[in-house]
């Protein structure tokens, strides 16, 4: 269903577990494929990463650290989905950070701007805090933005000989089949994602349960506009002999 040839984009929450997931991927099995007895570099070896804090987990607040059980014992009726966390985000503050990946990867994958024009570069989106720690961020929007992506972009090869490092621009390949994402991220945020990618209100994601290390695949029946869920909460890598091993 999903060739890992044909991921050419990772994007990947800053937060340690998720990093540490990456790196996994990155120097496991998949780092080093067998083919017609030729050991080859995947995927994770070839393709670019970038981290976005777009990713990170729900903000839960005055909550961070405390377990659900906890909580119900003094609020029996509970839920993050429906009541939010104190001084944490709410549904809409994460719906809204997931559009903005779904944006960056629609745009990747029709190989379009924002406004709709072709293009072989992609701006990274970034989140208000990020905007106003680094004032080196772009700030522009519309087609002024994507003239200065371009700027940037022709700028840093010039510099660097290609785009393999930068953090803030992304490549996308001429090949229309490879241009699938992998995104490495967190529990709760990937739920409200799921909601989101379906064009559903952020809430349902209560509905889609995620395990620990699991694999979900999201992607289309006939077009670009036709969101579908193709595999979700897929566990079968974490057994072995019966037993869970992750």
């Amino acid at each position: 269903m999903v060739h890992i040839d044909n991921i050419t984009l990772v994007l990947v929450s800053p937060l340690r577990r998720a990093q540490q997931t990456y790196q996994q991927l990155w120097g496991g099995g998949l780092a080093n494929e067998k083919r017609s007895g030729n050991t080859q570099s995947s995927c994770f070896t070839r393709t670019q990463s970038r981290t976005t804090s777009l990713l990170t987990e729900w903000d839960y607040g005055d909550y961070e650290g405390v377990t659900t059980k906890e909580i119900l014992k003094t609020r029996p009726t509970w839920s993050l989905f429906g009541d939010n966390a104190p001084n944490g985000e709410t549904v809409e503050q994460v719906s809204a950070r997931c559009d903005a990946i779904i944006e960056l990867i629609h745009n990747y994958q029709r190989g379009v701007d924002s406004q709709g024009n072709k293009t072989s570069v992609l701006r990274m989106p970034f989140t208000e805090l990020e905007l106003k720690q680094d004032t080196s961020l772009p700030t522009t929007q519309g087609a002024e933005a994507q003239a200065q992506v371009q700027a940037q972009a022709q700028a840093f090869v010039q510099e660097n000989g290609s785009l393999a490092n930068t953090k803030t621009i992304v490549t996308i390949p001429q090949s229309t089949v490879q241009r699938d994402v992998l995104i490495v991220a967190h529990g709760h945020f990937l739920r409200v994602f799921a909601a989101r990618w379906l064009k559903m209100d952020g809430l349902m994601g209560r509905n889609f349960v995620l395990d620990t290390a699991s694999v979900s695949v999201l992607g289309y029946e006939h077009t670009l506009e036709e969101r579908v869920i193709k595999v979700w909460n897929q566990g079968n890598h974490l057994w072995k002999n019966q037993t869970r091993v992750g």
